[in-house]
């Protein structure tokens, strides 16, 4: 019995396995058991398991940037991307590819791998680029984009941890950058 997969579907196993298992879960022969198939179907779409691990790369970061600024194009404000960008945040990666776990595994796996390595360090620079730009519109010190950045990072571990209490903690920090919180946005300036 062979299950016709194509390669996203290989790509989204993939992803659940570094999610779930870490990165020594992304491997053809451990992947091929869970989706029910031979090796030889990994084979067919990839060259060999860095190719493999290369698209995934790719995808995420094609999916954990571009394709998120670009949906956020339309909005009508600096101030409405931030917002939108900060529920997206919230609600993590689909589940097919592994959901809020999937950040916290990457950056974990990161640590292990140069190449990942590389390409969190691009995500990173471009997202943070992309916050302090959207600050800035806004009226705020580009500054308090690594901030934002970094309680994003920070939540996303807990959120991944099984903190309960983490929804919406970065709507309410950007709510503070904005001036519209208890806090004043002054406090925040870095220097």
């Amino acid at each position: 019995m062979t299950n016709r997969l194509t390669p996203s579907d290989w790509i989204a196993a993939g992803f659940r396995a570094l999610a779930a298992d870490g990165p020594d879960a992304v491997k053809a022969e451990k992947l091929a058991r869970q989706l029910g198939t031979s090796k030889g179907s990994f084979y067919w779409h990839f060259k060999d398991v860095p190719a493999f691990h290369a698209a995934m790369l790719a995808l995420w970061q094609d999916k954990a940037f571009t394709g998120i600024i670009d949906g956020l194009a339309d909005l009508p404000s600096a101030e409405a991307r931030l917002r939108a960008l900060a529920r997206i945040a919230n609600d993590g990666a689909p589940d097919r590819f592994g959901g809020l776990l999937i950040e916290p595994a990457i950056r974990a796996w990161s640590l292990r791998d140069d190449a990942v390595a590389k390409a969190v360090a691009e995500i990173d620079a471009a997202r943070i680029t992309y916050v302090e730009d959207l600050l800035e519109a806004c009226g705020r010190p580009r500054n308090l984009g690594i901030l934002f950045y970094g309680a994003f990072v920070g939540l996303d571990d807990l959120q991944a941890r099984g903190r309960p209490d983490t929804a919406g903690a970065l709507t309410a920090l950007l709510d503070c950058l904005l001036g519209q919180g208890a806090a004043r946005p002054s406090v925040f300036t870095l220097p």
